[in-house]
């Protein structure tokens, strides 16, 4: 089945190499990749013709960045299947987003984090955290600036959970999806903080979690006597895995899952790419 993924860029090497690494990512699969560029020209209380100049310029320059990346990727033929779409709007960046989004069933948001951690926290007033808090209805996978290369074999995706609330099915599907196209495994962490033994609930949402994982490799793991920060980066660090899959409700920024822990959460800046899967009606 074709995948619709959307690529916001601002014209930088990191934007690029995010394209590259979507290309890569989805080198065996038909996919048509949206490219973004939102631009924003600031609204006078006239419409003068300097702000109508303005307005013009800002929309040829983003328009010639797109040709741009369209003619570098002439050079490119990892699968033919691959289909290019620009897309130029004077706009806030989360809003032509959601509009991409409504417009065009997208699947799937690659976007790159400044630095060698990915700072996803809405605490913190970047550009990561508020298109990932304001769009809606669709997953987003954030890459650190400087993206390791992948190792051949034991590929693992850390999916941190505490079990208290069920999944749709749909909601985990783009992790299911990208555990088979990077041959990887699922290892779905419980950060037992209470030393508490699971409630009957939890079994249950724990039990469809193996139903939606059946056609994947997938395995449970629980740590103790530590936090879910903590608990969290030291598996990641200490197993060597590649990516980091977190759940987000619209009752907050993963709010779930670090319910009671704000103050620590707000370090939490994960050195691998994390798969932001999103809350859906």
């Amino acid at each position: 089945m074709e995948k619709k993924i959307l690529i916001p860029t601002n014209f930088t090497k990191h934007a690029w190499n995010t394209l590259v690494y979507a290309l890569n990512l989805y080198k065996n699969i038909p996919c048509t990749f949206f490219i973004l560029n939102a631009y924003e020209v600031p609204t006078r209380i006239t419409l003068s013709r300097n702000y109508n100049a303005e307005l013009e310029a800002a929309k040829a320059k983003s328009e010639k960045g797109l040709q741009k990346i369209l003619q570098g990727l002439n050079f490119r033929k990892e699968n033919e299947k691959h289909q290019f779409k620009t897309i130029s709007r004077n706009k806030d960046l989360a809003e032509a987003m959601q509009e991409c989004i409504d417009a065009h069933n997208i699947d799937l948001i690659l976007m790159v984090s400044r630095g060698e951690n990915v700072s996803i926290n809405a605490a913190f007033e970047n550009e990561i955290s508020e298109v990932t808090e304001k769009v809606e209805d669709c997953p987003f996978l954030i890459l650190p600036e400087q993206m390791q290369e992948l190792p051949e074999s034991n590929r693992e995706i850390v999916f941190p959970t505490n079990y208290k609330f069920p999944f749709k099915n749909k909601e985990v599907s783009v992790l299911i999806d990208m555990t088979i196209n990077l041959n990887a495994s699922i290892r779905i962490l419980y950060i037992d903080s209470d030393s508490r033994p699971l409630t009957k609930e939890q079994e249950q949402n724990k039990e469809t979690l193996k139903t939606y994982f059946a056609e994947v490799d997938f395995s449970f793991h629980r740590l103790t006597q530590t936090t879910v920060t903590t608990g969290v980066h030291l598996f990641i660090e200490s197993r060597e895995s590649n990516f980091l899959a977190l759940y987000k409700r619209k009752q907050g920024f993963f709010s779930k899952l670090f319910s009671q822990r704000f103050k620590e959460d707000i370090d939490f800046n994960p050195k691998v790419p994390v798969l932001i899967l999103k809350e859906l009606k």
